[in-house]
């Protein structure tokens, strides 16, 4: 496993330490050890809310999740990839927006799906996980029975 990476704020913009920020502060370049453009990252906006209490893909369409996981650039909050329908990595692949952190009660982590790594990063808005009193898996009324069979 690779070592946790830092993130400091650029602009009023958070980014990967290793990072470079164009002159609007809107994008950023990974570059490997000898310089090669590695991939575009969206920073980290630690005033952004979460979009729910939810994932609100699964909401929008009635489905359900086992854990919750938010956006670090834009507070949508999808489900994680135990979850059937797995809406936070999709929302990486159809964003590009890569680093999330736990939505759950006491997890502060955040985790890189591009470089599949944990990282560290800043307190982001509140608030920062679903409510202690939602269900897991949840929310209530939309789980099967069998919920254990439809997890990866």
């Amino acid at each position: 496993m690779r070592r946790s990476q830092a993130w400091r704020s650029t602009a009023g913009r958070w980014v990967h330490r290793t990072a470079r920020v164009d002159e609007g502060g809107a994008r950023c370049a990974t570059r490997s050890a000898d310089g090669t453009l590695v991939r575009m990252t969206a920073p980290i906006d630690p005033a952004v809310p979460p979009s729910g209490t939810g994932c609100t893909d699964c909401d929008a369409v009635g489905g359900w999740w086992v854990h919750l996981r938010r956006c670090a650039a834009c507070g949508h909050v999808g489900c994680c990839d135990s979850s059937p329908a797995q809406h936070a990595s999709a929302h990486f692949r159809t964003t590009g927006h890569p680093v999330v952190q736990s939505f759950e009660p006491g997890e502060e982590w955040f985790w890189d799906y591009a470089e599949q790594v944990p990282l560290a990063g800043p307190p982001l808005a509140p608030p920062t996980s679903r409510p202690d009193d939602q269900a897991v898996p949840g929310p209530r009324g939309r789980v099967p029975a069998d919920w254990r069979a439809h997890i990866h």
